[in-house]
């Protein structure tokens, strides 16, 4: 039994480790490449705990053996103190955990249930997500080839991606749009997308609009400015259906949020637009991604500075002309 990270002896083979991530979608592809060097180092049995509207992206991973939904199934008494001893039934074995996040309730009592614990906090300065985590375990012995967040889609997922958009009419390339963001905050001007969707439009693509639970307002702008023009809306799809469908895509531009990550992920050409936060630290990684980051003197900035913000000129200042020049690189490789 560990009390801090300091005190971690050394990566050491074991039967079953658990991986704990309460993060959005986004972050959770970020930490990805460090949960499978976890994977990789101990050679063991992974079990992710994580929402379940989050994890369940990662299923049929095949470095990740289990997945827990951490909302659902008596987990939440490990998340509080005086947990009973039951709880510890949900340990189900394992002997060592890793805990993206700070130091807490739950670390504290994965430790007295006997486990090994290291908890892998955010970063301290300004360094790549990603690669902050994987510093972070490499100092502890456990190294891993860099590679970017990757999540496998398989022939049959694409296949039923494919059949679903011939039963809507749709065929030829894909220009798939995300006008929302987990905050209002970081959305690029709905009109601004539509004019660029509509020049991308006349190059012969068609266009997706995907719409998650808290992207009405935007997706409702958008569709007003592009009058008429014939789309597909996506509303709140299956995150497994909809990165089947992503795959697809000859071109997604979305703001910084958990589904431009996922895009990335699956290999489509990203195009991501940047404003308060910085794409140094939150960038999806990938070949085919490019970022555009409207930067301004208060840019990035703090949630707290960011809630208080009546209308972000950083996101106003993403060049709708360098958003169209970026995209028009990212359809000529994706063509040759």
């Amino acid at each position: 039994m560990t009390s801090s990270n300091s005190t971690y002896s050394s990566p050491s083979r074991t039967e079953k480790v658990l991986v704990v991530h309460q993060g959005a979608l986004g972050d959770l592809l970020l930490a990805l490449p460090a949960i499978r060097s976890v994977k990789g180092a101990l050679g063991a049995s992974l079990c992710l705990w994580g929402r379940g509207w989050v994890v369940q992206v990662l299923e049929g991973d095949p470095f990740i053996e289990e997945l827990r939904d951490v909302d659902r199934g008596g987990f939440s008494q490990l998340f509080r103190e005086g947990v009973s001893e039951g709880g510890f039934d949900l340990l189900d074995g394992a002997k060592q955990a890793f805990v993206f996040g700070r130091e807490g309730v739950l670390a504290a009592n994965l430790r007295g249930a006997g486990l090994e614990v290291v908890v892998l906090p955010p970063p301290g300065r300004k360094c790549h997500i990603t690669d902050h985590y994987l510093s972070f375990l490499s100092s502890l012995g456990i190294v891993s080839k860099v590679s970017p967040p990757w999540i496998p889609i398989s022939e049959g997922e694409k296949a039923l991606a494919r059949e679903r958009l011939r039963r809507e009419g749709i065929r030829g390339d894909l220009l798939l749009l995300h006008p929302g963001s987990g905050s209002p905050k970081k959305v690029w001007p709905p009109q601004k997308m539509a004019r660029l969707a509509k020049t991308l439009m006349g190059k012969g693509l068609f266009p997706i609009l995907i719409e998650g639970p808290a992207d009405r307002a935007p997706c409702r702008e958008l569709l007003s400015a592009m009058g008429g023009e014939t789309f597909l809306l996506l509303r709140s799809p299956h995150l497994r259906e909809l990165a089947a469908i992503l795959s697809l895509a000859s071109l997604y531009v979305g703001n910084d949020s958990g589904i431009s990550h996922l895009a990335a992920s699956v290999g489509a050409p990203t195009l991501v637009l940047f404003g308060p936060t910085d794409p140094h630290i939150w960038a999806p990684r990938g070949e085919r991604v490019r970022w555009i980051w409207g930067r301004t003197p208060c840019a990035p900035c703090t949630p707290e500075q960011r809630w208080r913000c009546p209308r972000p000129q950083c996101m106003e200042q993403v060049d709708p002309e360098e958003t169209l020049r970026i995209a028009e690189s990212l359809l000529s490789r994706t063509s040759r």
